[in-house]
């Protein structure tokens, strides 16, 4: 359950409204457990060997996606998983001036509105297919437009450059739609020759 609290923004999901949730669940007679880990401080046989009728596993499998490219490893460069977590943790988490996020999904959209909450002067989003097939929620894209907040589309990163060991810019190329995949989705194809730059100084 530890994704509501630490990896969705406070705007989204406020933190007073978070903690109302939990507590009706509590009023209902649940016991809560706190700071147990599976594997050290219980076992599954354990929980066999008490009276309970069923065991559900809801640890969830939240990790950040990397993007397997030449330039990942600079600094200014993170996960949106870990970016939001820090963004939750610490409200005065310092973000770049321009800043490029990959990703069509929830989490991206979120990495970017955050990030032009706590201070980034620009915020571009990269996504390899058309707006018809990102996966967030509409009215998050149409928000983050709203706010400013540009969207390439049908572009793709090919690496990051950097100065000083912190990254500088994004080479991305442009892409297409072809047959779809295995998500019935359109497959995004490159465009040879199509390649351009975008000067950035965090990449999420």
């Amino acid at each position: 359950g530890g994704m509501l609290s630490w990896g969705i923004p406070d705007y989204r999901l406020p933190p007073d409204i978070l903690q109302g949730e939990i507590q009706d669940v509590l009023d209902e007679g649940v016991e809560l457990k706190l700071n147990s880990r599976l594997g050290k401080d219980f076992t599954l046989q354990q929980l066999r060997q008490q009276d309970f009728k069923a065991v559900i596993l809801a640890i969830g499998a939240h990790a950040g996606g990397k993007l397997r490219i030449e330039g990942e490893q600079l600094d200014g460069v993170t996960d949106c998983i870990a970016f939001l977590h820090q963004a939750n943790q610490n409200r005065k988490l310092k973000v770049g001036t321009h800043v490029t996020v990959v990703g069509g999904g929830n989490s991206a959209v979120d990495s970017a509105r955050t990030a032009l909450r706590l201070g980034a002067e620009k915020v571009t989003i990269v996504y390899r297919r058309s707006r018809s097939e990102m996966p967030a929620i509409p009215a998050e894209i149409e928000d983050a437009l709203q706010e400013g907040i540009n969207i390439l589309y049908l572009a793709a990163p090919l690496r990051l450059t950097g100065k000083d060991g912190h990254v500088s810019a994004m080479e991305c190329i442009q892409m297409k739609l072809g047959e779809p995949d295995e998500s019935g989705r359109r497959r995004p194809v490159p465009i040879e020759g199509s390649e351009f730059k975008i000067q950035t100084d965090m990449v999420i």
